[in-house]
């Protein structure tokens, strides 16, 4: 007997270490143990019963070669082997039910237990106590447990994953949960029985819920390990459908377009049923960390989903927020401004619906880290930052789209309250600036008019121009690079404002300088003065940590002092604004008021003494006018009359300039009209006369004249050149000319001849009839008219915009590289197929820069000549300040 013990520890030595923690002992044969003088084999006797223990030292003097210590072994492994086997056939599972709509019996039911089962569990529970001389005695509970494993992994799992190859995703959660539930009863019933007994000693009280609990956790992670990875995207699909229906999201994805939807009975019943569905995971298993996790993640996706479709692209700013509860508390905003309808919105979505819904999720869940109503400021923090990432990415499109964002900037100035998305804004925006605005293919007025944009608008969201500054040097760099930047700059100041609302040629200026200057910007010179304290300004703030340390604080935006101050030097500045002011006064009539405003903004800046020069061109002008009047009435010159009122006498006005003020003037020599010759001489004598000490020299291509032609079936008047008046004079006397006959009689330079002569073609005044030979044309067909009438729009505006230096200067290049435009023109042809079907000047001057290898050598003045040509042909068509090709 000796030897038999001692070979079965050894098996079950080998067992506990090559036999795997899975096996589990199994009930007893039904053979049982024999009595002492019986056979093996024999009927079953309950050895506690048979033998008081008045008959046990009977038992010990048996004569079986055994001690008394062996035979006390002997009786209690008996009555423990045999109250095993009685315990564990009675708790063993049955097979689980195929058929899942009718009620399963819960087995065993208690009133079929042998009536030793109370005594055999005991003796099971408490072997210390009840046999304490059986040895190698195992756990009830630990083995209940191995057997539900077992029967879960090779029942329950395989029927739950041929679902999953079945079914929707709806009806494989809802079956898998009733599966589960149906499992947790059976395997609870069995351990109900032994807790039961458990309770009853009072010896170790609170045991058997301490058992309880560990069973269940091994049960859950059993099943969360088992079944939720199979099941985890049939849950997530009905998670993040039933959060979407409650937070008021459209399911469809690729719908941008899908409101959000308010509160109703559909988001009710999604919640209802959502917590139910949640309920039924946890008391399942299914609640665990995976759960948690794709919760959370529905969450965050639902949270960004909504800024995206609430706010993308709602840049207006509204006053209040109808839909906004009035008790939802907001978030503090810098500058005391209010928050702007997108934020109001936000954070009332997520206080009233979102927050809501995760208190609600995380209570069922009963995580010990659980949200409360107090922690839904962090939600409303979370929401804004996703609201600031989307405003960052969106924020070039915002200043571009300036004064109509205001809604925009505010969101941002409520988000953007820290160094890091500081940082990150002018980060994520110089990379937009150099990928979408610094290149070559974007002209110089874009860029400025963004730059204008971007001081508007980076002031409306830091007044401190900390920001700003950070992201418009590159920019300020480049502009610096292009060689009109100064010139747009001052064009644009001295731009008309009330023409621009009529006139679309104006788009190619920077209009909207003129318009600050004219509505009152503020002075330059509040920048260097206003950065002390303002002790009545209430909503003082203090200087930003991120500010540099030679920063000084500015309220205005000042947007004219910024471009005059970043974009050129002083010396750069003034001779510009020299040469385009003399262009100016040399080729209008007025008060000038326009120019004498950009002067005093000048001096401002610059100080008095460069800019005398502009002051003395001003005051030539202001005094031509009195002097021009005095000379015309002392020589009986004939006013100059209206273009209603042009006589066959010409008449002679005169703008009178002091020589080494003005810049150099370029002139073209050639010989005027007798008659206008006359006046001239007579106009000397008078200005000799008044002023003894002077003489006058006439520049005559910077002159200007109104002609009338009257031919026979039509009469022609035209503001022109004076060298374009000298060319038509000549045929007033001869009906043909050549260009060889015109250059000598003219004393006039070939290109310069060729020029005019094409200025008159475009007009129907002239018509070549052989090679360089002219004559003009009386009357006009019905085809020729109607191209007269076409034409008459577009020519007259783009053939007379240049001065006279800088016609004459084209008409020689015209001539001298003439061949140059067969060249140029295919590049503007494919530029208008390809790129974009029309352009404005300045991108396409930009192209040809970028395109030509050689370079493009001319100025946009040349290349509007250029252009203007190709609308006169018929080939192009100027539209709003655009071209593109006729078709």
């Amino acid at each position: 007997m000796t030897k038999a013990l001692s070979s079965t520890r050894q098996k079950r030595v080998f067992a506990s270490v090559f036999g795997g923690t899975n096996e589990i002992s199994q009930p007893t044969p039904d053979a049982g143990f024999t009595a002492p003088g019986q056979r093996f084999g024999g009927p079953l006797v309950d050895i506690s019963h048979n033998f008081p223990d008045a008959l046990e030292s009977n038992i010990r003097d048996e004569p079986r070669g055994l001690s008394q210590e062996e035979s006390s072994y002997v009786r209690d492994r008996v009555r423990w082997d045999r109250s095993w086997h009685t315990v564990t056939h009675a708790l063993l599972l049955p097979d689980f039910p195929k058929n899942l709509n009718s009620a399963v019996p819960l087995l065993p039911r208690k009133e079929t237990l042998d009536p030793s089962f109370d005594h055999s569990l005991e003796n099971v529970l408490y072997p210390g106590r009840q046999v304490p001389l059986a040895r190698d005695t195992e756990d009830i509970v630990e083995w209940h447990t191995q057997q539900v494993r077992s029967h879960f992994l090779h029942q329950v799992l395989p029927i739950i994953l041929h679902l999953r190859e079945t079914q929707a995703p709806d009806p494989l959660i809802l079956t898998s949960v009733k599966i589960l539930e149906t499992a947790h009863r059976q395997y609870l019933h069995g351990l109900g029985i032994i807790k039961e007994r458990m309770d009853k000693d009072v010896s170790a009280p609170g045991m058997s819920m301490l058992v309880l609990d560990k069973f269940r956790r091994d049960l859950h992670a059993i099943i969360s390990k088992s079944v939720m990875e199979p099941l985890s995207a049939a849950i997530r699909r009905i998670l993040e459908r039933q959060v979407y229906t409650i937070l008021g999201l459209p399911l469809a994805k690729g719908n941008d377009k899908a409101p959000i939807t308010p509160e109703g009975p559909g988001s009710e019943e999604a919640s209802r049923q959502l917590l139910g569905l949640v309920e039924s995971f946890k008391s399942v298993g299914l609640a665990g960390e995976k759960l948690q996790v794709s919760f959370a993640e529905i969450m965050n996706n639902s949270m960004t989903e909504y800024v995206y479709r609430g706010c993308k692209g709602i840049w207006d700013a509204e006053e209040g927020d109808a839909g906004a509860s009035e008790s939802a508390v907001l978030p503090r905003t810098a500058h005391n401004s209010s928050p702007s309808r997108c934020v109001t919105d936000l954070c009332d979505w997520i206080e009233n619906r979102y927050a809501k819904l995760a208190v609600q999720v995380l209570s069922v869940l009963d995580i010990n880290n659980k949200v409360t109503w107090g922690e839904k400021e962090r939600f409303k923090e979370m929401g804004i930052g996703r609201l600031a990432e989307l405003r960052i990415n969106e924020l070039f499109d915002i200043v571009k789209n300036w004064p109509h964002s205001g809604g925009a900037l505010d969101d941002l100035r409520t988000a953007i309250t820290t160094p890091q998305r500081r940082l990150h804004l002018t980060e994520a925006f110089a990379d937009s600036l150099n990928e979408k605005l610094l290149h070559p293919g974007t002209s110089t007025l874009q860029i400025l008019q963004t730059y204008i944009s971007m001081i508007w608008s980076f002031h409306a969201l830091d007044h401190s121009k900390v920001l700003l500054d950070r992201v418009a040097f590159p920019l300020q760099i480049y502009l610096c690079s292009r060689e009109d930047t100064v010139r747009i700059i001052i064009t644009g100041l001295l731009a008309d404002p009330e023409e621009s609302r009529t006139n679309p040629s104006t788009a190619d200026k920077l209009v909207e300088l003129a318009i600050l200057l004219n509505s009152g910007a503020p002075k330059i010179e509040l920048r260097a003065n206003d950065e002390g304290l303002d002790w009545h300004d209430m909503e003082w703030v203090p200087d930003p940590v991120d500010a540099g340390p030679g920063y000084k604080r500015s309220k205005s935006a000042d947007v004219i002092g910024t471009l005059i101050k970043d974009l050129g030097a002083q010396e750069v500045f003034i001779k510009e604004f020299q040469n385009i002011i003399g262009e100016n006064l040399l080729k209008h009539d007025g008060t000038f008021e326009r120019e004498i405003k950009v002067l005093e903004l000048l001096k401002v800046r610059f100080g008095e003494a460069p800019l005398q020069a502009c002051e003395v061109m001003l005051k030539d002008i202001q005094d031509s006018s009195r002097v021009n009047g005095l000379i015309r009435k002392n020589q009986s010159l004939q006013n100059f009359p209206n273009i209603a009122e042009i006589t066959s006498q010409p008449c002679l006005n005169a703008k009178i300039l002091s020589r080494l003020f003005w810049p150099q003037l370029q002139d073209d020599s050639y010989i005027v009209p007798s008659e206008i010759a006359e006046l001239q001489k007579r106009y000397e004598e008078g200005f000799e006369a008044l002023k003894a000490s002077r003489k006058l020299t006439w520049l005559h291509a910077l002159g200007q004249a109104t002609v009338e032609l009257e031919l026979e079936d039509r009469t022609v008047v035209e503001e022109v050149h004076t060298w374009q008046a000298s060319v038509i004079w000549a045929f007033q006397d001869d009906a043909q000319h050549s260009v060889e006959q015109l250059g000598e009689s003219l004393e006039m330079e070939e290109p310069l001849v060729r020029s005019a002569l094409k200025f008159w073609v475009n007009k129907l005044v002239l018509q070549e009839v052989s090679p360089s030979t002219f004559a003009v044309l009386e009357t006009l067909n019905q085809e020729d008219r109607a191209r007269s009438n076409a034409q008459a729009a577009a020519s007259s505006s783009a053939a007379n915009q240049g001065d006279g230096e800088e016609e004459s200067a084209q008409a020689k290049k015209d001539g001298i590289e003439g061949g140059k435009e067969a060249m140029y023109w295919p590049f503007v042809e494919a530029m208008l197929k390809n790129s974009s079907s029309q352009m404005p000047l300045q991108q396409i001057a930009m192209m040809l820069k970028m395109l030509v290898v050689e370079g493009f050598p001319y100025s946009n003045e040349e290349l509007r000549e250029f252009l203007a040509r190709k609308v006169a042909e018929e080939v192009l068509e100027l539209v709003g300040g655009k071209y593109k090709l006729r078709k």
